[in-house]
């Protein structure tokens, strides 16, 4: 796509705009971005509430709540599996097929057989959380503008970590990347020298393919025989409505044997997550939404001045709101993702931005 200019008072305006809505509940997809907002529920249209979901109501990596999904999910009934003692081993051996079933169109994932342990994983945060505890001795490693809190989390901690740009990758280490990259959508143009260098002192790499099934280009294009590579991790939650419902998998070569498995070998597992992710899969393709946003995609980046990324929610482009001097980034420190716009909101509320007189 050619590059436009950049519409800063637009964007600004189409934020403020959203941000009221947002506390007012007047969206045209009800129950999005409040959880953006410090205050309560009273409060939710105070200014300093409004200013503060303003600032930071692009930078979400949530899903596209698409109108015709939210009515497929609405309609499910989630009991039933609570009374399948079964749900959750069907769960990841549908998520196994699943991804195969699109595999070499919009992404390409070479060797995914080698993955024969399948845990069900409430989030990819509980995926990270347990790959945080069984490697807690290593060194943590990660590419800047990664997913900030990873690093939030590590510091809190007070684990050792590094960016892999600031240090050689050394034994002791151990790596986790996005695929496609949290900040901008496409491959790292590191990955793959990483691989080698991880292959070749012997250092893990988990890779997070969160937003997979939102990407487009054959941006992931890889190769997993690599023996670096030995746990990889699936959500619906950045491509599906269901970000709140903790629906998402880990794969990996070996079994891992940390709490996460051991719940999982308990069947023990959240049955009702894993029945909406079945009900789901059974319904619609991976890469549903990447092939139906592309063109609103393309539009609105046209429309703002943004570069369409791999991924088909997001724009990339200059930040839109001044940072004070010694002002914090939104949730984190690390949180730098100010460029990276989060287009779903776009696509949900055009009426809304119809009536405010922001879109023709």
């Amino acid at each position: 796509m050619e590059q436009t200019t950049f519409k800063l008072e637009t964007i600004r305006n189409i934020a403020w705009t959203l941000s009221l809505a947002s506390g007012l509940n007047q969206l045209d997809v009800p129950g999005e971005y409040t959880w953006a907002s410090p205050g309560s529920v009273d409060s939710n249209t105070n200014f300093n509430d409004v200013r503060q979901r303003y600032k930071s109501i692009f930078s979400s990596g949530n899903s596209i709540k698409d109108t015709a999904m939210v009515q497929f999910i609405q309609n499910i009934n989630l009991n039933k599996h609570l009374l399948d003692p079964w749900v959750i081993k069907k769960y990841e051996e549908q998520w196994m097929e699943w991804i195969k079933h699109t595999n070499k169109k919009n992404y390409r994932l070479d060797n995914l057989e080698l993955f024969t342990h399948a845990c069900y994983s409430q989030g990819t945060q509980e995926t990270f959380l347990n790959f945080y505890m069984m490697n807690a001795t290593k060194r943590f490693r990660i590419f800047k503008g990664e997913y900030w809190w990873h690093m939030d989390i590590w510091t809190k901690l007070k684990y050792d970590w590094a960016y892999i740009e600031d240090d050689d990758i050394r034994p002791g280490d151990i790596c986790i990347v996005s695929c496609p990259f949290a900040l901008h959508g496409s491959k790292h143009k590191e990955l793959d020298n990483l691989i080698k260098q991880c292959d070749k002192i012997g250092v893990e790499i988990m890779l997070d393919f969160i937003y997979l099934p939102n990407s487009l280009n054959q941006t992931v294009n890889i190769d997993l025989s690599a023996p670096c590579i030995n746990q990889i991790t699936f959500s619906l939650s950045k491509t599906f409505p269901v970000q709140c419902a903790k629906v998402a998998v880990r794969f990996s070569k070996h079994k891992v044997n940390d709490p996460m498995q051991m719940s999982n070998d308990e069947n023990i597992g959240n049955r009702l997550a894993a029945g909406l992710g079945l009900e789901i899969m059974h319904s619609y393709d991976l890469d549903h939404m990447a092939n139906k946003y592309q063109e609103q995609q393309i539009m609105w980046c046209d429309r703002l001045g943004l570069t369409a990324t791999d991924v088909v929610h997001f724009g990339y482009g200059p930040t839109y709101h001044d940072k004070a001097e010694g002002e914090d980034n939104f949730c984190s420190p690390f949180n730098v993702q100010d460029g990276r716009y989060n287009l779903g909101m776009l696509y949900e509320n055009e009426q809304l931005l119809a009536r405010a007189g922001l879109i023709a």
